[in-house]
This record gives C-alpha cells, structure tokens and sequence, in this order.
C-alpha cells in the first residue's frame, strides 16, 4: 500500500500548484469558502480508489433534512470518521445523486480543525476544497508540556473557537446544514478513545431542531500512527447511510428519560448518539459485505 502522495504523485503536485496562501487561521477567518480549483483533481481520486457499489443509502433523509433548512430551521449532521477523505467521497456519491444531491452538497458547511488548514500543505489541498468553519479542538494541545506554549495555544483557541462559534449561530439558520463529526477526530484502531463521542457535542444537539446521523463503512485512506501525510490510500466500497431526520429536542428528552438517575446527562446524550452510529454501522457492514461478495464474483468470473 502506497500513501496519497506516491500513488497520485501526478495529480498532487498540480494540486499543490493550485493551492496558494499559508493556511493561516486567525478569529477574522475561521469561514473558509470552498475553493474548487482542485476539485476535479480529488474527484479523479476518489473515484480511483472507490469501488463499483460504493453509495449514499438514505439519501431521501438528507433531501429532507436539506427542505427543513431552507425553511428556516436549523439542520445538523453528526457523521462517522475515519479518514481525511470521508469528506471527499461523501460529496461524490451525493454529486452522483443527480443536481438535488449537487445542491445539497453545496449547503452543507463543515466543521474542522485547526491542523487541516495550517499543519500540511498536501493536507490543506484537500480540505480546502469544501466550505467549513475552522475550529481548535482541546487535543490540539494535549502532547504541548511547554507552559508558553500551552498558553500560546490557549490564547488562540479561545479567540478562534468564540470566533467560529458566532459563525455557527450566523450560518445555522441560513439553510446551510452543518457536518460534525461527533467523535472530534479520525478514529484511530491503536487508540480505541478517538472513538468516542465529545461531550462537547450536547451544545450542538441542544442548538439545532433537527438532525440526520451518518454512517460510514468502508476507508480509502488508512490513519497511521506517524502523520497523516503518510496515511496509506486503499480500494474499497464506500457505503454511507444517512439515518432519518431526528427532531433534537426529542432526542435529548429519550436520553434523559432512558438515562440512570444521576448520570451525567450530556455525557449520555452524546454517547446514545454514538451508540445509534454503531447500529446503522452495523447494519450497513452485512449490506456491504453482500456487495463486497458480488464484486468478488464479478471479477473472478
């Protein structure tokens, strides 16, 4: 298995022709527009790397979603992650959906961190294709031991994360849909926490009226313990499954009501909103494997 960078060597180096400026993130820019210059170029690989069968299940429950935002009300997507192209290939299997997934894919601003923008050039090629609003997770300054440093960091986060927080509030009823990804970062196998849900995320179920959960099976681009410039590329059905559209009051009222008497409430919100990706997970990977099986066949024969 090669990374991105020696398998697309071609395709990279006119990306990163294309890509100009720093990356530097500061409070006055954490809305950062999607360029497409080099949208065409990630689309080549992407669509290299996903394999016949690759789909968006459940794509009526985003076009419902997307009808409740223009109407005003404010829209959430909490979705699985696994890789920095889970983004890429979810807006290539909505694009395949026909002009409606086109223009919904269009609405949705994400919500990404710091290190996206400004740690790597390569990386920025990719990330800054899609509209998102730029945040400073707490892990940005676990590994720091520096007391300057940590300050530094501190400073930053707070000015940025205020800065993208009233960005949020602007855009949330402006018929844009906004994507988190609940567990705050790709999920990591040799760290089994990076899994988990943030407690964070209660502010968002208590923020929007509705919301989809996605889920995502399958990985194009394996996580390495070393960087994510060295993140090894692989052929796979994509499978995303969006869930039906969840009223957020109502979904915190059932994890209040199912909750023990005690428990930390936004802590269990947030983990049955985990627990319901792990089921449609589950349930996607038997629908997947069957489509895995058929592809087998089809190039055995």
């Amino acid at each position: 298995m090669l990374n991105v960078a020696n398998k697309f060597k071609a395709i990279i180096s006119q990306m990163l022709v294309n890509t100009t400026g720093n990356g530097l993130i500061t409070a006055a820019n954490v809305y950062q527009e999607g360029k497409p210059d080099n949208k065409y170029l990630l689309k080549q690989i992407v669509n290299d790397l996903m394999l016949p069968g690759s789909r968006l299940q459940g794509f009526e429950n985003l076009a419902e979603l997307y009808k409740k935002a223009k109407q005003g009300e404010s829209c959430l997507i909490l979705m699985e992650h696994y890789s920095n192209f889970d983004i890429p290939c979810f807006y290539e299997l909505m694009e395949r959906e026909g002009d409606n997934g086109k223009i919904i894919a269009q609405k949705i601003v994400s919500v990404a961190g710091l290190k996206l923008s400004e740690t790597n050039r390569m990386v920025r090629s990719f990330s800054e294709i899609f509209t998102r609003v730029v945040i400073i997770p707490q892990s940005a300054s676990r590994d720091l031991k520096d007391p300057q440093e940590l300050k530094v960091i501190s400073e930053k986060r707070k000015h940025i994360n205020m800065a993208a927080l009233k960005t949020l509030f602007r855009l949330r009823k402006s018929g844009r849909i906004i994507l988190v990804f609940p567990a705050g970062t790709r999920y990591r196998p040799w760290e089994p926490e990076s899994k988990r849900g943030l407690k964070d995320i209660y502010s968002y179920l208590k923020s929007y009226k509705n919301m989809v959960l996605i889920a995502i099976n399958g990985n194009v681009l394996i996580p390495q313990k070393k960087s994510m410039t060295e993140d090894l590329v692989a052929h796979d059905i994509m499978f995303y499954t969006v869930s039906r559209v969840y009223d957020c009051r109502e979904f915190r009222e059932k994890a209040r009501e199912m909750a023990l008497e005690g428990s930390d409430l936004r802590r269990f919100a947030v983990d049955r909103v985990m627990e319901e990706l792990a089921q449609i997970h589950g349930q996607a990977e038997k629908i997947r494997g069957l489509l895995k099986e058929e592809l087998r066949e089809k190039q055995d024969s």
